[in-house]
């Protein structure tokens, strides 16, 4: 009978605990709940600013010396391009005098 009281006793001290626990966490939100509904909220402060300017004349910078690149890379082409019709220009004119010299003996 004794064990029994001793068992009930812990058990009903385990819900108490329990309950008191409960009841603490929904206080605690209800009292949040509320510190947040009186909160009255302002704009932000005018020092916050983003230092944007320096960003974007860095990615100016990049993007003008990728199109530096892409002019050179053109220009390189059609260089190339012009040399390869200069030595079929070339070719043909050294097939021509040779023939004229094989004539001529």
């Amino acid at each position: 009978r004794v064990d029994q009281l001793k068992y009930d006793v812990q058990h009903l001290q385990t819900a108490l605990r329990n309950f008191q626990h409960r009841r603490y966490l929904r206080e605690q939100q209800e009292r949040q709940r509320e510190e947040l509904l009186a909160r009255t909220f302002t704009t932000n402060d005018s020092d916050t600013t983003i230092p944007i300017d320096e960003t974007l004349q860095f990615n100016e910078s990049l993007q003008s010396a990728h199109r530096g690149m892409d002019e050179l890379i053109g220009s390189g082409t059609n260089i190339l391009a012009g040399l390869r019709d200069q030595r079929v220009t070339l070719k043909g004119t050294h097939k021509k005098i040779l023939d004229v010299a094989n004539m001529l003996g």
